[in-house]
């Protein structure tokens, strides 16, 4: 009768955790470009998602992944960092700036920090985009502004974002626009959220709320149970971040996954000219 009653317990928790990690119905036959270049072809004197990272992606006909936030007045900016310390050697907030403010800062390369428009007016379509939603302060406004935008745009694009209130936003007001869940390790959501709370975003359970047309996940998970389970049960639509060598996109390629690759990175380096050499 115990062992009964225990594999009832196992039964249930196993029924629950497939319910609440499953993506969208649509997810094996979403259509996702193969290769995104992680903030634009930066490096060598151009910086991370500036208008040349972009442009030279459009150059080399690769997709590009780049990261928006919300300024103080409302207006989509492309910017990775919540401040700008890193990048602009400054400690103020993107989202406390307004965006005439934020045009005072430059980047390393001497450019200023684009608005999404700006992006979406200079791809004008030639490769594929996947726009990253930060998590942050007004949130609902940074998804509404970005979908505004977005609804224009007549080219081919995707959403993702961690958090996954952001991807339910898309979810529920854009129903046809590919949307997906990013993941990480436990320790990246530290800080954010508690360790109950990070352990729950890491292995996809959050799922149920956004439920993703595909999962975007941090390579160093490649072999964790949530994303077997990704791969096996549900064959979801996969996107590996960040790779860094052209043995690990090979890698991913050959298993049908789709790539965020930083170029002329690592020990074995991706040709910016030639991706996939």
């Amino acid at each position: 009768m115990i062992w009964l009653a225990a594999f009832a317990v196992l039964a249930l928790v196993l029924g629950v955790y497939v319910f609440c990690t499953a993506p969208s119905r649509r997810s094996r036959a979403l259509s996702l470009p193969r290769l995104f270049a992680h903030r634009g072809l930066h490096g060598a004197g151009v910086s991370e998602n500036s208008l040349e990272a972009f442009a030279r992606a459009c150059e080399a006909g690769v997709g590009i992944e780049l990261d928006v936030r919300l300024s103080a007045d409302g207006s989509v900016v492309v910017f990775h960092d919540d401040t700008l310390a890193r990048l602009c050697w400054r400690p103020e907030r993107i989202d406390a700036l307004t965006l005439a403010q934020l045009r005072a800062f430059s980047l390393p390369d001497g450019s200023g920090i684009p608005t999404l428009q700006e992006v979406l007016d200079l791809v004008a379509g030639r490769v594929p985009l996947l726009v990253e939603i930060k998590n942050g302060r007004n949130l609902t406004r940074l998804c509404a502004g970005t979908l505004e935008r977005l609804r224009a745009y007549k080219g081919e694009y995707a959403v993702e974002s961690f958090n996954p209130l952001a991807v339910r936003y898309f979810r529920r007001y854009a129903a046809n626009m590919p949307r997906g869940q990013l993941v990480s390790l436990p320790d990246e959501y530290r800080g954010a959220v508690l360790r109950a709370g990070a352990g729950a975003l890491s292995h996809l359970l959050a799922n149920v709320l956004s439920r993703p047309d595909f999962v975007a996940y941090d390579q160093r998970m490649d072999g964790c149970f949530s994303l077997r389970m990704q791969r096996r049960l549900y064959r979801a639509r996969l996107a590996r971040w960040t790779v860094r060598s052209r043995s690990q996109l090979q890698a991913a390629l050959v298993r049908g996954e789709s790539v965020i690759f930083e170029a002329g990175l690592g020990n074995d380096p991706i040709d910016p000219a030639d991706p996939l050499a």
